[in-house]
């Protein structure tokens, strides 16, 4: 689809679309079963639920490609179809999107840690988000959205290897805890001011305990930077019945939430976990017409770890940067 993505974000409020695996499971998607396999074997579902959300309002679909590394798709056996399975996810996504939506390619966690607490190195990472990143840019992908992430370190070589593989924009979601950081420590401002460094797009978070839990998460993002903001909540807290996962909330208060959180800064606004397409339909709907938000914050000179980050301004002079050893 030809259309200029920053220009559209600077005008409107673009819509995202919602689940991928609620819609799967609906559609007899089995426990154990790897959901990125359906683009091979059931086509047709991945299409017509691609095609869902585009009736339903959506300016940008997600592949079904969420797990589709050589990492998450080595656990089923098919670490040997990384460039099938995102080539066809997007070729199905084309498909169904025509000229009425863009096509993002999802790419989730490895579910890899890096060393000392896991296995992997940052070239390990790389190299597996770049086989899939080329994939799509080849299969005629518009835009790339990263989603998910816990641990920034992932999610900067996600970047890095879509920045550095192919011209596609890029959208970079984290996840984070009640607490307000990440699983691994991160912060939304860290977070921000790392993206921002890096040239990503548009940053946000995705997940989470619902719209409630990330609208502070989106307020701060907001106030750090001049970027695109996007964000996609899951359909409240899940919750167990019986067992069967529970989305308690309803179209209607997804969409009061996704006026809070467009006047909190959010450009694009979707949903996650628990979401279908009658969500979307009435955060499209509720949405409809209006403009983002003007944000104009203040630029922010820092320097920045996991869990840390060390503004610099006037009133920092001087400033201490690494370890400070007692020689002791």
């Amino acid at each position: 689809m030809s259309i200029d993505l920053r220009a559209e974000l600077q005008k409107r409020i673009l819509i995202l679309d919602g689940a991928m695996g609620t819609m799967l499971q609906q559609e007899g998607l089995g426990r154990g079963e790897c959901p990125e396999l359906f683009n091979l074997t059931h086509p047709h579902i991945v299409e017509a639920i691609h095609s869902a959300y585009i009736e339903a309002g959506c300016d940008i679909i997600q592949t079904n490609t969420f797990g589709a590394n050589r990492f998450k798709l080595s656990e089923y056996g098919l670490e040997d179809k990384v460039e099938e399975i995102n080539s066809r996810a997007v070729q199905i996504a084309r498909k169904a999107a025509g000229d009425r939506a863009l096509v993002a390619l999802s790419a989730g966690p490895t579910g890899k840690l890096f060393k000392p607490f896991g296995d992997v190195e940052f070239d390990d990472l790389f190299e597996a988000f770049s086989a899939q990143f080329r994939a799509a840019d080849k299969a005629g992908a518009d835009l790339i959205s990263i989603e998910t992430m816990t641990d920034i370190a992932e999610l900067r070589a996600a970047v890095i290897a879509a920045l550095s593989t192919t011209r596609l924009p890029v959208l970079a979601h984290l996840t984070f805890e009640p607490d307000g950081r990440t699983l691994m420590g991160t912060d939304p401002v860290n977070a921000v001011l790392i993206l921002e460094a890096l040239g990503v797009t548009a940053v946000g978070a995705n997940c989470s305990g619902g719209a409630v839990q990330l609208l502070p998460i989106i307020e701060q993002m907001a106030r750090t930077t001049s970027l695109f903001i996007s964000v996609e909540p899951n359909a409240g807290m899940p919750t167990l019945v019986g067992e069967e996962t529970v989305f308690p909330e309803t179209p209607e208060e997804m969409a009061r939430h996704a006026l809070a959180l467009r006047e909190a800064g959010a450009n694009i606004i979707g949903g996650c976990c628990g979401t279908t397409p009658q969500h979307i339909k009435a955060i499209s709907e509720a949405l409809q017409g209006l403009k983002p938000v003007s944000r104009k914050p203040e630029p922010i000179w820092a320097f920045c770890s996991r869990t840390r980050c060390l503004v610099i301004s006037d009133d920092t002079y001087p400033a201490f940067i690494g370890e400070r050893i007692n020689p002791t």
